[in-house]
C-alpha cells in the first residue's frame, strides 16, 4: 500500500494590488512611476540584500472600463480570485500606438508590437535614454558592448547597430538622432513612454 505525502508549501512572495489611475496619481502631486519607486526604495531599507527582488506590473485598461480601478487590476493582471465580468473583450482592445521603453524588462514595443531586439539593440538604446539629451559619441556607446559580454566593437559596426535599430522601430526612426561627426543621441519624444519601474 502506497500512501501520499503531502507536499510542502512555502510564501515566495506577494502581490500587492493598487487601484489607483495614473489621473488620480497625479492629481494626489505623483505618478505610478513613483509609487513604484517609493514601494522598492521601502523594501530597500528593510532588506538591501533584497532590493532587487520586486517586479511592477502596468495594468492598462479601456478607459470605459467599468468597476473600481482595484478590481479591474485584479483581473487585467490575472489574480486568480479577480471578478473575470469586467474583462474587456479581445476585440475592444487596440494596441496602443508609439513606442514603449521598458526598460525592467528590457523590451521595446512599437505601435503594441515587440520589436524584439537584440542585446546590442537594447543596450545602446537604453544607453541613449540614460544620457537623454546629450550626444553620445561612438567610441562612449562601443564602450557598452561588455553589458552584453562582447568585445568593444569599432565605429562603424555603432553605426549598423544604430541602422538595424532604425529599421525596427520603422515610423519612429527620429527617437535616435544623429549628430553628425559626433555621434548619437536620444531626446524626449512625444511618440516614446518610458518605463522604469
Amino acid at each position: 500500500m502506497t500512501t501520499k505525502t503531502q507536499k510542502q508549501t512555502e510564501a515566495k512572495g506577494f502581490a500587492l494590488y493598487v487601484g489607483i489611475s495614473e489621473e488620480q496619481a497625479r492629481a494626489a502631486g505623483t505618478s505610478l512611476a513613483e509609487i513604484a519607486t517609493a514601494l522598492k526604495q521601502t523594501l530597500a531599507q528593510l532588506s538591501p540584500e533584497l532590493a532587487n527582488e520586486t517586479y511592477a506590473a502596468l495594468a492598462i485598461a479601456p478607459q470605459e472600463a467599468k468597476g473600481r480601478n482595484l478590481d479591474i487590476v485584479r483581473v487585467a493582471l490575472g489574480e486568480p480570485k479577480a471578478s473575470k465580468q469586467l474583462k474587456p473583450e479581445p476585440e475592444e482592445l487596440t494596441p496602443a500606438k508609439g513606442v514603449v521603453v521598458d526598460l525592467s524588462r528590457r523590451r521595446l514595443f512599437v505601435d503594441g508590437r515587440n520589436a524584439q531586439l537584440t542585446c546590442k539593440e537594447f543596450e545602446l538604446l537604453a544607453y541613449l535614454i540614460e544620457n537623454q539629451g546629450r550626444t553620445v559619441p561612438r567610441q562612449e556607446i562601443a564602450s557598452i558592448a561588455e553589458r552584453c559580454g562582447e568585445p568593444t566593437p569599432n565605429a562603424r559596426t555603432i553605426d549598423v547597430h544604430v541602422r538595424r535599430l532604425r529599421a525596427k522601430v520603422e515610423g519612429y526612426e527620429d527617437i535616435i538622432r544623429t549628430a553628425r561627426g559626433k555621434g548619437y543621441r536620444f531626446d524626449k519624444h512625444p511618440d516614446v513612454l518610458i518605463e522604469q519601474f
